[in-house]
């Protein structure tokens, strides 16, 4: 199961795996714009918050980064006993796992792109009310969402190109109609100056016997 939580800023929501085999699917299936939470150095459940659009890691109100804290806390065993309990989050692109990682581990990509926020202690108050608006699914709906978001990122990726082809061939008809039409006019330029320069093979006779008296 996938547990789906309401965020108290609407434009939120935040999920996580049941356990370490949920956690193993939503790092296969996660999306670019995913933020995964964790406490640092102790097991804990894998959060995930999903940026609305426009919205970037370093834009994440303090209300929502301390709610994901809070949530990551209270699902860790040894990190919901402890206080000042260290919570490390970053972007979903950014989690790499290996082949020879257990089920459930993961690593980065870059170190450098890891941030950090601190949990002096539980606030039930923020817990009891995340854990109010929890919907669970089926694992098998986060592949499915995956696979729809893919589709849609293909067509996109699709129709942008049609249209990126089309507009290619129109500057290509433009560019070939405009050199035409300077090849004409070319032409025609070296017509009119050919008919001026034989003006005078064009004399009558009288006009040409005039000149030679």
């Amino acid at each position: 199961m996938v547990f789906f939580f309401k965020s108290c800023d609407k434009r939120f929501i935040y999920y996580m795996g049941r356990d370490k085999h949920e956690n193993e699917l939503l790092i296969k299936y996660g999306w670019q714009k995913d933020v995964w939470f964790h406490v640092d150095d102790l097991s804990s459940a894998h959060v995930y918050l999903r940026l609305p659009k426009g919205v970037t890691i370093d834009d994440v109100p303090e209300n929502v980064l301390e709610e994901c804290a809070q949530l990551v806390k209270a699902n860790s065993i040894q990190g919901n006993k402890l206080k000042n309990v260290k919570i490390v989050y970053t972007m979903w692109e950014n989690l790499h796992k290996r082949k020879s990682m257990e089920i459930g581990q993961i690593g980065f990509h870059d170190t450098k792109k890891l941030k950090y926020t601190k949990v002096e202690e539980r606030k039930n108050a923020i817990v009891n009310r995340i854990n109010k608006t929890r919907i669970e699914k089926e694992s098998e709906t986060i592949k499915e969402t995956w696979d729809e978001m893919m589709r849609k990122k293909r067509r996109k990726a699709k129709a942008k190109k049609k249209k990126e082809e089309a507009e290619r061939k129109k500057q290509m008809e433009l560019a070939k109609k405009k050199a035409e039409e300077q090849e004409f006019k070319a032409l025609n330029d070296g017509i009119e100056e050919e008919g001026t320069l034989n003006t005078d093979v064009n004399m009558t006779a009288e006009e040409f016997e005039d000149d030679f008296m």
